[in-house]
């Protein structure tokens, strides 16, 4: 499913084998029914979401005014609250869209008679809110049986290689040892549609699981990496999140997202989460350094960027590909990007970043030292790339993607070490143990293969997640 790195979204191509959280729930026929119960996010937030929130969000407050919540419409505007409880007849929100020429939606056909009814009805029975926490996403459900095996969207194998966690959909399933399959796993649930993102700490402490809803959330959880306890959930902006890394001291957890931005989020929920603006469009990907000073993007923009943590400011610039970046990864001296081009380069930080000059500014800044000083190409892929990973030393490199293999190389000559040949693809998700010794590999097909990496020997094949046994024909 990461095709979504290289078209429109991941979360798109996955929701289409999803029939829950395929559609948006339409008004219901219920609030057409004289004496039914209106409710505000079946039927009421539909009209709003598709009438107002264009000119009244909080990301656009014309005349001062927000309509993303039901709290938002209460406070009002530069003209008051939309409406009074205690007094439903003079809402202005009902105000504004009656009428011959109707103020509102501005530039838009007038409402229905029947969309004007259900917010009357619906002011008039009190105005209740039943909207969800994060606005109009659909409940998340998690089967207990799947019909048909969902892909496997991430992956990620512990330090010491016994421990693997799997995003599948909206859940992370964690093996606690990979070596005994009688030990069961546990299977961790989440509020996103999507996960894109699970990788355990440098530790081995924590397990972070990222994702969210398109259009409305992301969401960062923190697990308990022994026991798969919660130990943490948040929302952050209103798109889902893209890929990312663990800082070196498990302190944060920098993550892609849909704004262009680099989001750094603290494991503490109570620190308050850092945006870095660097990229024109989506940012797939994002690495820290291993001394945790400075982060590799990548993105839809087809740039490959190096920024510095602490001051947030854009270094360089190090490539702008001729097609979008859906994965970097770096060590102490290279940082490393690929994607839908098939190429993979190292850009080396002792002179990509050395007496950096830069013309522009923001977004538009380019560097003025010539590519081909800093850039080392590697072997070209067979196919688009949809994922980088680094063993947790940083000396080894795997690449997957669109094809039947994983390469992995060694991140200081460069030269590929090793080959795991004929794996179910296309491949979504690679992972390596402390020393590269150990892969974990996920794929469309829905199983995550553990291999050793000397042999490309098959340690084990897991299917993550239980799904329905077909039923026989007669």
């Amino acid at each position: 499913m990461k095709s979504f790195f290289l078209g429109i979204s991941i979360v798109i191509l996955f929701l289409s084998d999803r029939p829950e959280l395929r559609a948006e729930e339409p008004p219901s026929a219920v609030a057409k029914a004289a004496g039914s119960e209106i409710s505000f996010r079946r039927d009421v937030w539909p009209i709003v979401r598709r009438h107002c929130r264009g000119c009244h969000t909080n990301t656009k407050l014309e005349g001062g005014l927000s309509m993303d919540s039901v709290a938002d419409m209460l406070k009002g505007g530069d003209s008051g609250p939309l409406f009074d409880i205690q007094d439903p007849d003079s809402a202005l929100l009902l105000n504004m869209i009656r009428g011959d020429q109707p103020e509102m939606p501005k530039g838009q056909p007038a409402l229905s008679a029947a969309k004007i009814d259900v917010l009357r009805r619906w002011l008039e029975a009190g105005a209740k809110d039943d909207s969800l926490p994060g606005g109009d996403a659909p409940p998340v459900r998690i089967p207990e049986t799947y019909r048909f095996a969902p892909a496997v969207t991430a992956v990620s194998v512990s330090p010491e290689g016994k421990r693997l966690a799997a995003a599948c959909r909206s859940e992370v399933v964690l093996f606690l040892d990979v070596d005994a399959p009688e030990t069961a796993s546990l299977r961790l649930p989440t509020e996103s549609d999507l996960l894109t993102h699970v990788e355990f700490s440098a530790d081995g402490k924590l397990l972070a699981a990222s994702g969210g809803s398109p259009g409305q959330y992301g969401e960062l959880r923190i697990f308990n990496a022994a026991d798969g306890k919660l130990l943490s959930s948040r929302r952050v902006g209103t798109d889902t999140l893209f890929r990312g890394n663990f800082s070196p001291d498990s302190t944060l957890v920098a993550l892609g997202s849909a704004s262009g931005e680099a989001l750094l989020i603290p494991v503490d929920p109570a620190a308050a989460v850092r945006a870095i603006p660097l990229h024109s469009d989506w940012v797939f990907d994002v690495a820290f350094t291993p001394d945790g000073k400075q982060i590799v993007t990548g993105g839809r923009d087809k740039s490959t960027k190096i920024a510095d943590v602490e001051s947030g400011k854009l270094l360089r610039t190090v490539d702008e590909s001729a097609d979008q970046i859906s994965a970097v990864a770096g060590n102490a001296e290279f940082a490393f990007s690929s994607g839908r081009g098939r190429t993979l380069t190292g850009f080396e930080f002792k002179i990509a970043l050395q007496g950096v000059e830069v013309t522009g500014g923001g977004n538009g800044s380019r560097p003025i030292t010539r590519r081909d000083q800093y850039a080392k190409a590697l072997e070209s892929q067979p196919g688009p790339v949809y994922d980088l990973a680094t063993s947790f030393d940083r000396t080894r490199l795997a690449i997957a993607g669109d094809y039947g293999d994983v390469r992995i190389y060694d991140t200081t000559t460069r030269q590929r070490v090793a080959l795991i040949p004929d794996v179910p693809s296309p491949i979504y998700a690679v992972s390596l143990n402390q020393d590269g010794t150990r892969a974990a590999i996920g794929s469309k097909s829905g199983i995550v293969n553990i291999y050793n990496v000397a042999d490309a020997t098959l340690i084990r094949s897991i299917h993550p997640v239980p799904v329905q046994k077909p039923v026989a024909a007669k």
